[in-house]
């Protein structure tokens, strides 16, 4: 990982010294442009690096999962005077943990549970509690949600109700759930969500259609790709665990495409 690291900040160098980044940024400061920059456990001093690194550019944050980190970060947005949204998914609010983190962290193999995906919720959960019965806390929980959707600074987005796959399961299972995660969020939150992320990116032009429907914007918030749902050429570049060179290489478009390096 340091090795990765280090050969990751010299070429995000290679590429500032190149030009790269500055053509890159003076795109992203062109007018009509907006930057989606998406986050999800991100902690508050890697979110300080890239807000500081961007500012002058008009930016559009979010945070998928409402991870325990934000309560840091929230600082962070008071600093800059920044808006964001934070996309929950109650059930995995109650529950404490993304499933899919839980079980990376208990060490399951990506083989056994990539299956999963493809099951009913309650069907994945008792899986999950099962082979990962122990995993501590890493989501706010429901009264630190309520409490920051009260801030200024901070929308509440739908992220569907337990963070399913929704390409892996039927239509009407995935409008269930976003419906039962906006009457959630409606009653903790005190209004009801506009926006609303596709949890692991994975959504379709029907099921767009449908979250028009019910008032929301729907949202691709999958980091290293780009969303269709914003304005100008933006782009998701933001990953956890690498050095602020290397996101930056990323968020400024100064770095090659997802895909072609690993």
């Amino acid at each position: 990982m340091t090795f990765r690291r280090e050969i990751g900040w010299c070429v995000a160098q290679a590429y500032r010294l190149a030009g790269a980044r500055r053509r890159a940024m003076a795109r992203c400061r062109a007018p009509g442009v907006r930057l989606p920059v998406v986050f999800h456990d991100s902690a508050a001093e890697e979110v300080r690096g890239i807000l500081a690194a961007l500012r002058g550019v008009d930016l559009v944050l979010t945070f998928d999962d409402g991870w325990l980190e934000f309560e840091g970060v929230l600082k962070v947005l008071e600093e800059f005077d920044l808006r964001a949204t934070v996309f929950i998914a109650p059930g995995e609010t109650e529950r404490g943990v993304v499933w899919t983190n839980s079980l990376m962290e208990a060490g399951v193999p990506d083989a056994e549970w990539h299956p999963w995906y493809a099951l009913p919720a309650a069907e994945r959960y008792a899986l999950c509690d099962k082979r990962a019965p122990c995993v501590r806390r890493r989501l706010l929980t429901a009264e630190a949600v309520r409490a920051i959707s009260r801030h200024p600074l901070v929308r509440i987005g739908n992220h569907t109700w337990s963070h399913l796959s929704c390409t892996h399961r039927p239509v009407d299972e995935v409008l269930d759930e976003v419906d039962r995660a906006q009457k959630t969020l409606a009653e903790w939150c005190g209004y009801a969500p506009t926006d609303f992320a596709y949890p692991f990116g994975r959504g379709t032009p029907e099921l767009d259609a449908e979250i028009h429907r019910r008032g929301m914007t729907p949202h691709y918030t999958r980091q290293g790709l780009v969303t269709e749902a914003t304005i100008g050429e933006a782009r998701n570049m933001v990953y956890p665990g690498m050095t602020l060179a290397e996101n930056l290489g990323r968020v400024l478009q100064a770095w090659p495409k997802v895909g072609e390096t690993r």
